[in-house]
């Protein structure tokens, strides 16, 4: 088994998009990097006299905003690579994520010493793995956690949810204010979406289950969206879960790559 330390904190960021992941046409994208963000501050809802728009409104404003539903569906694999970097700046190490509709994901961290770290997710598992053969499924919140990311890979499958939410305010995110959309995905799981209320992006999303052990909250701001051939999304992403943040900078992604579901299998020595 695994050992409990750092690493799995890292492997953590892999999962950069999750259920909110922007994918592009069938080409690459390749783009300097930039700092990261300062960190998101929420603040409560400032007095408006104007009304909250609809759910409806905001998922059709989000979606005209990333270039339209029918045209990211057209995309049912992915390629993504990025810099995981710590909160600090002081640790910075090479992402590669593969995502396969429907609920299929693989991220490989690359470590200073050649050494290949993979979090993988089957659909029904979850788990760590390294190049030496050490192995770690992940259990209890955390394999629900990352189910449920891979099971919103599917955007139209999320609206479903989140149409039957409720918008239930305006919250300052950075320096954005957003619409929070809340629902429920079941009766242990409570999400929010927080939409920019200009421009209809998504530059939020927190997800808290409901366990034996208390709540259990996974939040990821995104942002730095940007337009690749008609289409948006966020090269930068900083994940806070259980008190560790991991930040995300993309630096190229490939739509439609052949991809063979062997990827995803879980190793022989793990049944």
């Amino acid at each position: 088994m695994l050992r409990k330390t750092n690493v799995t904190a890292i492997v953590l960021g892999a999962l950069l998009f999750g259920f909110l992941s922007r994918p592009v046409r069938a080409q690459q994208v390749q783009t300097q990097l930039t700092d990261p963000p300062a960190a998101a501050l929420i603040t409560p809802r400032p007095a408006a006299d104007a009304p909250l728009p609809s759910v409806q409104e905001l998922l059709t404003k989000s979606d005209d905003a990333v270039g339209g539903l029918a045209a990211w569906n057209k995309a049912t694999t992915r390629r993504m690579k990025g810099v995981y970097q710590t909160e600090d700046n002081s640790v910075f190490l090479a992402i590669e994520i593969f995502h396969k509709s429907p609920n299929k994901s693989l991220s490989k961290i690359t470590m200073p010493n050649g050494m290949t770290i993979r979090e993988v997710c089957d659909g029904q598992n979850a788990w760590i793995e390294t190049s030496t053969g050490a192995y770690q499924a992940f259990t209890g919140a955390a394999l629900t956690s990352r189910l449920k990311l891979a099971e919103f890979e599917d955007r139209g499958k999320l609206e479903a949810v989140a149409s039957k939410g409720k918008v239930v305010g305006t919250e300052k995110v950075g320096g954005h204010t957003a619409y929070v959309l809340e629902f429920a995905p079941d009766k242990k799981l409570q999400s929010r979406l927080y939409f920019d209320a200009d421009s209809g992006l998504i530059v939020r999303t927190e997800d808290t289950l409901t366990t034996a052990d208390g709540p259990y909250t996974v939040r990821m701001d995104l942002d730095d969206y940007r337009e690749v051939d008609g289409l948006k999304f966020p090269f930068r992403i900083k994940r806070t879960e259980k008190g560790a943040i991991l930040n995300v900078r993309l630096t190229q992604v490939t739509v439609n790559p052949a991809l063979d579901d062997s990827m995803f299998l879980k190793p022989e020595f793990a049944k």
